[in-house]
């Protein structure tokens, strides 16, 4: 009994129905309904199995009231030794702290004594300097005395640099006396031999990519002209070979090069952005250039049609991969001007741009008359007006040939799609290849000799021909005017320009009237007019579809490719927009832009200081120029297409001002200008209609007061209000524009309370 009873005990799960069960089963052998059963044997038994479950029940409590006296025992003990550790923790941060005051103290003296002892070394170190080289300027100015020999120990090649540098500064000062002559000669070969003796070390250690010696001989070098010979000798040796194979993709191949590069040009060189720029410079120059040249120039030896359609085509290609990859670099931050690539990019494609409005012009009118001339001799007559006849001359002529008959032949529906083709084609690579009032010209020029090629040449000819064939009002046979099927196509004809007028090319003249990126004078956008009336257009459409349209054909499958043909006339507008107000704001960015860069390095570093009660004359312009374009857009957009664009537009304008900021270092009264201008900034930004460009400005100018707050209160002032919630990096990325950041030392007061 008490193992049955045990085992339901430590069984996963008690059922006590289950049990009762068990036990009444055990006792009676399962004969429950027998003459012979006995209840009180089973009474018994019942009695027994809760006696052990009693029992059970009581070793359960005294072994719970054990572990709960032992959980409370070892609480105590832990309870104590937290208690101990919060008290050492508190003795061990109030230690750091009293240690942190001390080492800051210690700092500020050793800074101290640093700057004495380097004020009392650096006057003894010039006299050491002069005393040395005046001994050796005195031998050179020796006749006697035979200094071919002296500076060739290798081991002091250094030391020989400095000191040849400093005669060769000092007999630049002497006048060109006969007394000196001879000595100035002199230094000058031993200064020429140890500037090569430089350059050869320094490939050599490039040669063993010794990183450490290839900075050392910079170092030297950077006192010498060969300075430049050091950084074009750089940059050969990183070529060498890398373009060699002519199956590469140069334009894959150069930023993979630039990436490989640029980590060594920032570990070696102390401006790495200028060695940067000559290594594209050399690139774009040297190979990219050369590259265009293969490509390009065997096409134009032999300028038949074939070959300048994939003359031009090839240059289309070209020049947008080329774009490519100045728009990929330039997020690399490789130069300070942002127009640096763009020019680069204009200098190796000038020669070809220069001519191309010719040969597309010229290649589009062959293309026309090649077209022309194969549908109106398609039926054995040739149709082109003959040189010195008119049109009445050529339908005189055709008049008096009976059998040459007016049939639907003579209009070409495929000769439209075919000239609307390659004028499309053409308009692709103008809108490429062509700039400002050039582009606009051109799409002009295009539209002109589509309009004479389809309407004069074509529809023109025949609408006159089928008018001469109606036979006259007195007919003796059944008339058969074949006149209206002409009107049919004209009219086709005439919806098609139409269509492609309004669709193509009215839209690209709208972008190619926005001024290009950097415009030097105040930018007139009227492409904002043409959002408006495009929306009004829109509005309209949607209104008489849906009015008018809409219920005519509802439940009809006529319903849905008319919306689908709308949707994608619309969608094909919306992009056209898109294009067009990012062009916008590209110009508007880069006018002010184009002013901010009028500030000067100087501006931020006055040595007097000066009194600051407003923004500076710059800040002026930039907030006048915004707040013309702002209006501007306010009164030609509305809705969600103005809050958009307005969020858009203020976006940029802070990554403008942010940028500019690093452009500079700021003493404490450059500091309260730059902070006076971010103020005025942060004012126009309201006019933005977004939090999100509101919120970005307060940011900002929380970072840029830092420029201006005391030492002693910086390490306070970053965790509070917006900079509470910024990284170290982005806050200490600020503080190092400050002039006194490392004479302060407020890298340690910003990272010790990390």
């Amino acid at each position: 009994m008490e193992d049955l009873v045990l085992a339901s005990l430590d069984s996963a799960v008690f059922d006590v129905d289950n049990l009762i069960e068990n036990i009444a089963y055990k006792s009676t052998d399962g004969n429950v309904i027998n003459e012979n059963f006995d209840p009180t044997l089973l009474e018994g038994k019942f009695r027994q199995a809760m006696s052990i479950l009693q029992d059970y029940q009581v070793q359960t409590e005294q072994n719970i009231k054990h572990l709960e006296e032992l959980c409370e025992k070892e609480r105590n003990t832990w309870s104590n030794s937290v208690a101990q550790l919060e008290e050492l923790y508190q003795s061990t941060y109030t230690g750091q702290q009293e240690l942190e005051m001390r080492i800051s103290v210690i700092s500020t003296k050793v800074i101290q004594i640093g700057h004495q002892l380097e004020s009392k070394s650096n006057p003894r170190q010039q006299l050491v300097d002069a005393r040395t080289t005046a001994k050796y300027l005195e031998r050179f100015l020796d006749a006697n005395d035979d200094v071919s020999l002296m500076f060739q120990d290798a081991s002091k090649l250094e030391q020989a640099a400095h000191i040849i540098h400093q005669l060769y500064n000092v007999l630049q000062e002497l006048p060109d006396e006969a007394k000196f002559t001879d000595a100035k000669t002199k230094v000058k070969d031993r200064y020429m031999a140890i500037e090569e003796e430089l350059l050869l070390e320094f490939s050599r250690a490039q040669v063993r990519n010794d990183k450490k010696a290839m900075k050392k001989y910079i170092k030297l070098l950077s006192k010498f002209k060969g300075h430049n010979d050091c950084i074009q000798n750089f940059i050969t040796d990183c070529l060498k070979g890398y373009f060699d194979n002519p199956n590469i993709d140069i334009f894959n191949s150069i930023p993979q090069l630039f990436v490989k590069v640029s980590e060594l040009i920032n570990e070696l060189f102390d401006q790495p952005e200028k060695v940067t720029e000559r290594l594209i410079i050399t690139v774009y120059t040297e190979k990219l250039a050369p590259y265009v040249r293969n490509q390009l120039d065997p096409y134009l030896r032999n300028p038949d049609l074939d070959n300048m359609e994939k003359y031009l085509q090839t240059l289309y290609t070209l020049y947008k991969k080329a774009t490519k990859l100045s728009n990929d670099l330039q997020t690399q931050k490789i130069s300070d001007d942002p127009a640096f690539l763009h020019k680069l990019n204009q200098h190796v494609f000038k020669s070809y741009l220069k001519t191309y409005s010719k040969y597309e012009l010229n290649c589009l009118e062959e293309k026309f008359q090649v077209h022309l001339e194969r549908v109106e001799s398609s039926g054995g007559q040739r149709r082109i007006k003959p040189t010195g006849l008119s049109i009445t001359d050529i339908i005189q002529q055709r008049l008096l040939n009976t059998s040459d008959q007016v049939d639907e032949s003579r209009f070409s529906p495929d000769l439209a799609a075919a000239l609307l083709q390659d004028c499309k084609t053409a308009m692709t690579r103008i809108t490429t290849l062509s700039e400002g009032s050039e582009a606009s010209e051109n799409i002009l020029q295009c539209f002109l000799r589509l309009l004479n090629a389809l309407g004069n040449q074509h529809i023109d000819t025949e609408l006159q021909y089928s008018l001469q064939a109606i036979p006259g009002p007195e007919p003796k046979q059944e008339p058969d005017i074949r006149f209206f099927y002409a009107i049919s196509q004209t009219n086709n004809s005439i919806q098609l320009i139409e269509r492609y007028f309004v669709m193509d090319i009215a839209s690209l003249l709208f972008l190619q009237a926005i001024p290009g990126p950097e415009p030097k004078q105040e930018p007139d956008i009227r492409f904002f007019y043409a959002i408006s009336q495009t929306n009004n257009s829109i509005q309209l459409i949607e209104r008489y579809f849906v009015m008018d349209i809409a219920s005519l054909l509802l439940g009809t499958q006529q319903q849905s490719q008319l919306l689908q043909s709308k949707e994608k006339v619309f969608g094909q507008l919306e992009e056209l927009i898109n294009i067009g107000v990012d062009k916008a704001l590209l110009c508007i960015i880069g006018y002010a832009r184009n002013i901010l860069n009028e500030q000067k390095r100087s501006d931020f570093k006055p040595e007097n200081e000066i009194n600051i009660s407003e923004c500076s004359p710059i800040c002026k312009r930039v907030v006048r120029s915004l707040d013309t374009q702002i209006v501007r857009l306010e009164q030609t957009v509305d809705g969600k297409n103005l809050i958009g664009i307005l969020n858009e537009f203020g976006l940029r304008f802070h990554r403008l001002i942010t940028d500019h900021v690093f452009k500079f270092e700021y003493n404490i009264s450059g500091g309260l200008m730059i902070l006076q201008d971010i103020s005025e900034y942060k004012k126009c930004s309201k006019k933005f209609r977004s939090s999100t460009v509101d919120q970005l400005f307060a940011i900002l100018h929380a970072l840029v007061n830092l420029l201006v707050v005391v030492p002693d209160n910086l390490r306070q002032v970053i965790t509070e209000g917006h900079l509470a919630s910024l990284t170290r990096d982005i806050i200490e990325s600020f503080v190092q524009l400050r002039t006194d950041y490392k004479s302060a030392r407020l890298h340690a007061m910003i990272s010790s309370d990390q």
